[in-house]
């Protein structure tokens, strides 16, 4: 948290200069404002582990997942004729007509 208050507080440093400044220098001082952001919030989430702890290594989880076969199944369809229709279904619709 320190790191990111220094940074920002840089960061408004370099705003008040960019405008005294003039040239190349205020141009240096508001790339400075832009790109200071990005290193603060770097620095303050590029945390190691705590004194006294291991880092434990993550192992993996492997269950067996059935294989995907691009073939929708349906129950209802198994009842169905060749021909999709179900019982009752007319061979054409009123809305055909």
């Amino acid at each position: 948290m320190r790191r990111y208050l220094i940074a920002m507080g840089l960061r408004g440093v370099c705003f008040v200069l960019a405008i005294v400044a003039s040239g190349w220098l205020r141009w240096a001082f508001v790339v400075g404002a832009v790109v200071l952001p990005y290193i603060a919030v770097v620095l303050a989430n590029a945390v190691g582990p705590r004194f006294g702890q291991a880092v434990a290594p993550v192992v993996p989880v492997t269950e067996a997942r059935p294989a995907l076969t691009g073939v929708i199944e349906d129950p209802e369809r198994e009842h169905l004729p060749a021909d999709g229709r179900r019982e009752g279904d007319s061979a054409s619709s009123p809305r055909d007509t």
